[in-house]
């Protein structure tokens, strides 16, 4: 009888992990994947994007500074008014700041193909261009939102200029909201080196 009841217990215990392990495994399986996003430069090679300047010293992009609620890992969406989400799911692949100098780096390369363009310092007296971003984000109504300003500093002084870019995002999903805030910066890009060509 002794043995019976051992291994009757035995059973129960071995069917009770079984089914608990089956029903661990559903529950992480069903938790929602990650995805991470990386900016795309959506930089033209073409001769007629490019611009000339009056000289060809370097233009040093200092740095890109972010309003502190986009600056966690999650793709920020404003879900109304006055609420904005930052998804848990949707992430950036590296931090946004790095994404965006690089980007307007190479955006701006492309625009002065002979002047040195670069995150760092390289030579004396380098024009220094900054942006500092307070919107960045998808909205409710299928507006994407880049707003801000930027400043460059050079040897005529400085020069200040803000941005509000509003593009409508054509179709949902988070891929599309990055494709669309990739053009807006873009354009925003393309803008900066038209009036450091020009500055009025």
């Amino acid at each position: 009888m002794k043995k019976l009841m051992l291994r009757l217990a035995f059973f129960i215990s071995v069917s009770v992990f079984a089914v608990s392990s089956v029903f661990i495994s559903g529950c992480s399986s069903s938790q929602p994947q990650k995805t991470y996003y990386q900016l795309p430069a959506l930089t033209s090679t073409s001769q007629e994007s490019r611009l000339g300047v009056k000289d060809e010293r370097q233009l040093w992009v200092k740095g890109v500074t972010l309003a502190d609620y986009l600056a966690s890992p999650g793709i920020v969406y404003q879900t109304g008014d006055v609420i904005y989400v930052n998804a848990s799911n949707h992430l950036w692949a590296s931090p946004l700041e790095q994404q965006l100098q690089q980007v307007l780096i190479t955006e701006l390369s492309a625009a002065f193909p002979q002047k040195l363009v670069a995150g760092q310092p390289l030579e004396k007296n380098a024009d220094t261009l900054d942006i500092t971003i307070t919107a960045f984000h998808g909205r409710y109504d299928g507006k994407v939102m880049i707003q801000g300003y930027w400043m460059l500093f050079n040897q005529d002084g400085v020069i200040k200029r803000p941005f509000n870019l509003e593009l409508k995002q054509k179709i949902d999903g988070y891929a599309e909201l990055v494709r669309t805030l990739a053009t807006g910066y873009s354009q925003l890009a393309q803008s900066i080196a038209s009036q450091i060509a020009s500055p009025v």
